[in-house]
């Protein structure tokens, strides 16, 4: 704990426990995101529900003054493969800081605070995603102020599908939902879809159970997947995080309102989402747990066939995320939306860990674990 007076508060660094709740939540909205869309994520009732079914040990560096939370970093991990062989990667989010607090080493103590515990654990492997032109975070992947350099991986592309028209199917799949007697089949196909990537997950059917058993609004139902001549070749779900995390519009950008004023005019005409609202929530889906067996034309029906089952309905966005140099970028091909980029980047524990990682091909593929 620091020193400090009423210019220059003391400001203390803990982990956050349950009975930071409210302070927490309250942090949120004084910490929105600027973009296209101005919002920030409200994770009410408990802000740290989804996280913990996701990674039991997963936690939060928090800092305080006083009553009032004025910083939050968390951290889950999930099990990357490089060449086979598993490695334990921490994922850092959450990360914000008041504005008062800004100018200050709020954020440098939270971020030393979380690092320390990493290495501590053994921890081999730390990513971030950081939003394009984010001066402020930056500073951590620079290799400046007693930290690892990071290791750049690429930009990973946040696409928003508007689901305003509909969409000539393909005749060539069938789309069906799955069925328990499907999930042994889908988890292969999950396992050699990861397997052509540099970095990725792994799934088991103890894993993929647990998410559509304990995950609501993840239930098989939510889940197609694309057949040709009885066979499996693309699989997504998709996911309405609302018992979890809901984004608060506060402010929208030109391009925005004018999405939005073509939406207005097109309902005259016919069925459209619903629009996007200042001061409401954002009504979107997440496409997650996707994967193809080398057909990104099974992937583009299944994304088809998502925008179709929701013109004009309850939701004024679906959105996916994908590496932007990612093949499977080819299955949004004919939809309408707008995409923004975020910075991939990689922290290990050893500099040869890092050259062997920068020198083999291939991208990442962050599965929803590493965007909640």
């Amino acid at each position: 704990m620091e020193k400090g007076t009423s210019k220059n508060p003391v400001v203390s660094v803990t982990w956050a426990e349950d009975t930071d709740n409210q302070k927490i939540l309250e942090l949120s909205p004084r910490c929105y995101q600027s973009g296209m869309i101005t919002m920030y994520p409200d994770r009410s009732p408990v802000f740290n529900r989804l996280h913990k079914l996701i990674d039991v040990e997963s936690y939060h560096s928090l800092a305080v003054v006083g009553d009032r939370a004025v910083g939050l970093l968390g951290t889950i991990h999930e099990t990357m493969y490089f060449k086979d062989q598993p490695i334990r990667m921490a994922y850092f989010m959450d990360f914000k800081v008041d504005p008062d607090f800004r100018r200050g080493l709020t954020a440098y103590r939270m971020v030393k605070h979380t690092i320390e515990k990493e290495v501590s654990d053994g921890t081999r492997l730390g990513l971030a995603t950081l939003l394009k032109n984010n001066e402020a975070p930056m500073a951590f992947t620079k290799g400046r102020i007693g930290f690892p350099a990071s290791l750049y991986l690429g930009d990973n592309r946040v696409f928003s599908c508007v689901p305003v028209r509909m969409l000539k199917p393909d005749q060539a799949y069938t789309i069906e939902v799955p069925t328990e007697a499907d999930i042994s089949e889908l988890v292969d196909l999950y396992n050699r879809f990861y397997s052509t990537y540099r970095l990725a997950p792994r799934m088991t059917e103890e894993l993929f159970h647990h998410y559509t058993r304990n995950i609501k609004g993840l239930s098989l139902s939510e889940f197609r997947v694309a057949r040709r001549e009885g066979k499996v070749l693309a699989v997504m779900a998709l996911w309405d995080e609302e018992p979890y995390r809901r984004y608060w519009v506060t402010r929208s950008n030109i391009r925005v309102k004018l999405i939005s004023a073509l939406v207005k005019v097109l309902s005259l005409f016919t069925r459209v989402p619903e629009p996007i609202k200042i001061n409401s929530p954002l009504k979107q889906l997440s496409v997650v747990l996707y994967a193809h067996d080398q057909s990104t034309a099974a992937l583009g029906a299944l994304f088809r066939d998502a925008n179709n089952r929701h013109v004009g309905g309850h939701y004024s966005l679906i959105q996916v995320q994908i590496h932007e140099d990612d093949p499977a970028n080819a299955s949004l091909k004919g939809l309408t939306g707008i995409s923004i980029f975020s910075e991939i980047h990689l922290f290990t524990d050893t500099h040869q860990l890092a050259r062997e990682i920068q020198n083999e091909p291939g991208v990442v593929h962050l599965e929803f674990p590493n965007y909640i």
